[in-house]
């Protein structure tokens, strides 16, 4: 089932499939771990939703980071601040804001915990797609021309 899923996903995004969807599982897990601090923070505690939003985000930020570093691009060694942190945390800033715009708007209509919540998942739904072909080509990933070197490389020489 999953071969067919990822072989599904291959056609959608150039054969990158199975990067697809584990990097769509550290979204899993990332939403569920925010939603589970918002529950938590507004619903339970009734805690300032704003601000919940703020800090629930900034939580899950760090294990998301390194998931996507360590298990969707397989990517060891050192964290670099400038080349991985920087951009990362750009990305994750951008979708606070937005879904903290999102959940500011629904607070003055509704402070509903449920209402809160599906408002942090459109804010951060909106630069999903583009965070994941920014992770892929620029900061984890490499680039076609890089492929296409490495193809070159390894391809055996002509025999004369």
């Amino acid at each position: 089932m999953l071969e067919r899923l990822t072989a599904l996903v291959d056609r959608f995004t150039g054969g990158r499939g199975a990067l697809a969807l584990r990097y769509s599982m550290v979204s899993v897990v990332g939403v569920v771990l925010t939603q589970a601090e918002l529950f938590l923070f507004v619903g339970i505690l009734d805690l300032d939703p704003t601000w919940s939003n703020v800090v629930a985000v900034s939580l899950c930020s760090l294990p998301v980071f390194v998931l996507n570093k360590r298990w969707v691009w397989s990517v060891d060694g050192r964290i670099s601040m400038r080349r991985e942190v920087l951009p990362f945390w750009l990305f994750t800033l951008a979708g606070l804001l937005l879904s903290t715009l999102a959940v500011a708007l629904v607070q003055r209509w509704s402070d509903a915990t449920i209402f809160v919540m599906a408002a942090n998942i459109a804010g951060f739904g909106v630069l999903w797609v583009a965070k994941f072909l920014f992770l892929d080509q620029v900061m984890f990933g490499h680039s076609e021309r890089e492929e296409v070197l490495t193809q070159a490389e390894t391809a055996p020489e002509p025999t004369a």
